[in-house]
């Protein structure tokens, strides 16, 4: 389970209260993400709408507020957007952590429950935003892909360096993962392969500039 994020809940009610006119009922920690610089809450407000806070230590990348803004002022309204503060900022600063206060969606996300008709919704909001008009000066920091694999190539070695290196004292989560990597090597392996040689042909093609999710699974779909 996720531990809460080390700021006070006071920081976080002041932030809210001066920053974007919430009132909060309650701030309620939801152990959920795989980011773990990262911390989500519930935040119930007395006009009776809910908002989901969000706060980040360590490095913060702007187009991940920026760009979201954008396409739903866009029109795409699946797109799940940041909330603006009273100067219309998309996040603030309290201390060491950057918040964030997005709408509160009730919904599902994870591996299961996608019928073909959730897959075709999923391609067609995609494809929107990959067909999204980008401003005419841009957004600035904005990542490219360089279809370069060799990061995962990378990681792969050191967990497997790392794991045939294993002492008796391991932990039970640490045997079982080296246990889980011995059985699926030899299919890793392939996958590092063919991502190898996919890559090296997108390389050599050129393609139009838009905007894409750069994490585009089902984990970070909400239903």
């Amino acid at each position: 389970m996720r531990e809460e994020p080390r700021i006070a809940h006071e920081i976080l009610r002041t932030c809210l209260q001066e920053q974007y006119g919430l009132a909060p009922v309650s701030i309620d920690f939801l152990p959920l993400g795989q980011d773990m610089n990262a911390g989500v809450y519930r935040v119930p407000s007395e006009n009776g709408t809910a908002c989901l806070l969000k706060v980040k230590s360590g490095a913060f990348y702007p187009a991940s507020c920026l760009v979201p803004r954008y396409l739903y002022d866009q029109g795409i309204a699946s797109v799940v957007a940041p909330l603006p503060t009273r100067a219309n900022d998309l996040w603030v600063r309290a201390g060491d952590w950057t918040v964030i206060v997005y709408p509160y969606l009730e919904g599902d996300t994870g591996w299961t429950g996608m019928t073909d008709d959730r897959w075709r919704r999923a391609g067609a909001i995609a494809m929107r935003v990959h067909d999204a008009a980008l401003p005419a000066s841009g957004f600035a920091g904005l990542r490219h892909e360089t279809f370069d694999p060799s990061a995962y190539a990378r990681s792969m070695d050191n967990v497997e360096t790392q794991l045939a290196h294993s002492g008796t004292d391991e932990r039970p989560s640490e045997r079982a993962l080296r246990g889980s990597f011995a059985m699926y090597r030899a299919r890793i392996r392939a996958l590092l392969t063919s991502l190898g040689n996919l890559s090296a042909v997108l390389r050599s093609q050129t393609y139009p500039h838009v905007v894409s999710h750069a994490d585009f699974h089902l984990g970070n779909l909400l239903r």
